[in-house]
């Protein structure tokens, strides 16, 4: 005889199981109503723990179904217990924790708190006046598993509006070399005054980054023997990079200049001055996508301008907007009909994926790699920019405000 069959303990087990499910209600019940009078952290604790229960009676009462002699109303019983666990885990699942603290600083920013649809807490974030966006997320979200915000990553740059309006502090070079004071004529010497500076006094000026004449953004000489000067890697504060990749990076001995179109944010770089150095294969152009700039890089070598364009012979791969060139050699995805003789290289392999003007254009260009353009002009600049001599032999002039072009080094050779 199995005992489970036997109508005094099925009475018994009946008797129990109820009970058991009675509890369970008044539990939930208790729980819910005192929702309010308790912490997030005790009642998702003592939930949990009572679904747990919850589940392990319903295995028991499975087993048991299995062999009783009344499982009509040992079903109901159950269905009303998994009934009731169901409400339970609606319940707890909203039993998250709100953040009562503040959420976490950020530098030159402030935030407003808000609350999506769903009760979400969101920390937005702004940059302070004078600062711009200089990359990281703008938004911090409350974890309401843990009770705490995320982590902030946003970063906020220093920009400037105007040369006659900039009074920052920032005294640290793009290349992160500490500047010169400017009433100070070591290590570089220079003709400044006090009526070039904002503060028509040089001693306040201290060794903060500057416009001074002839220059249309900040910069500073600096205390390295073997740099002059460089400029302090800002922007202007109403420019927007049109995908929020905040500043593209900074290479050495040039100048990014920006674009803003609907297609989004392109840097193209500029020497600011020729070398005997030179490099194989650059591109110094950066573009804006969502995942941030695309890799630049630059050869200032003497090479690297062009006094022809039928004889350039650099080594840039690129075009103005970026498109990687097509090798000449290749026919894909542009078919044409260049050959050695076209160009100064002597071989179609030496020549690479360069730039070229194989037609005599007056402009170097090249094919692209992107089907839906077959070429574009490749902005090489002319060694006429670069003042007196390509090679920059002689002597640098000390006093910036000389220049004839913002962009260049003055030399003073023969």
């Amino acid at each position: 005889m199995e005992i489970w069959k036997t109508p005094l303990l099925f009475c018994a087990v009946l008797v129990i199981m109820t009970g058991v499910v009675m509890m369970d209600e008044i539990s939930f019940n208790s729980i819910v109503s005192d929702a309010d009078n308790n912490s997030p952290l005790d009642l998702r604790s003592f939930a949990e723990k009572y679904m747990k229960m919850l589940q392990e009676e319903i295995k028991i009462g499975i087993s048991i179904v299995s062999s009783a002699c009344k499982i009509e109303v040992m079903q109901m019983l159950f269905k009303r217990e998994q009934a009731l666990l169901s409400e339970f885990e609606a319940v707890v699942k909203d039993l998250r924790y709100e953040c009562t603290a503040s959420p976490p600083s950020v530098e030159h920013a402030f935030f407003v708190v808000t609350h999506t649809s769903d009760n979400q807490q969101v920390a937005t974030y702004t940059c302070d006046a004078g600062y711009r966006y200089g990359g990281g997320k703008k938004e911090v979200w409350c974890n309401r598993d843990l009770g705490r915000w995320d982590s902030a990553t946003l970063k906020c740059v220093e920009c400037f509006t105007s040369r006659d309006t900039y009074r920052g502090k920032k005294s640290i070079t793009q290349g992160g070399i500490q500047c010169q004071r400017w009433d100070s004529q070591s290590p570089h010497q220079h003709s400044l005054k006090s009526k070039d500076f904002i503060e028509k006094n040089i001693s306040l000026t201290e060794n903060n980054c500057r416009i001074t004449k002839n220059t249309f953004e900040p910069w500073c000489y600096t205390i390295d023997p073997n740099m002059e000067w460089d400029y302090c890697g800002m922007t202007q504060c109403n420019r927007k990079f049109e995908n929020d990749c905040g500043l593209p990076q900074i290479l050495a001995n040039a100048k990014p200049h920006y674009t803003y179109t609907s297609n989004g944010a392109t840097a193209r770089y500029e020497c600011l001055q020729l070398s005997d150095s030179t490099q194989n294969g650059y591109c110094p152009v950066s573009t804006c996508m969502n995942t941030g700039w695309t890799d630049a890089s630059i050869s200032c070598g003497n090479h690297d301008c062009f006094r022809s364009t039928t004889e350039y012979t650099g080594k840039r791969n690129c075009t103005i907007s970026g498109r990687t060139c097509q090798a000449w050699i290749s026919t894909h995805p542009h078919d044409h009909r260049y050959t050695s003789q076209d160009f100064p290289d002597g071989s179609l392999s030496k020549v690479g994926n360069y730039c070229r003007d194989p037609n005599g254009s007056g402009t170097l260009w090249c094919y692209t790699t992107d089907r839906n353009v077959r070429y574009e002009p490749c902005d090489v600049p002319s060694c006429d920019l670069f003042p007196l001599k390509p090679r920059c032999q002689g002597q640098l002039s000390t006093n910036i405000t000389d220049t004839t072009s913002y962009l260049y080094c003055l030399y003073n050779g023969t």
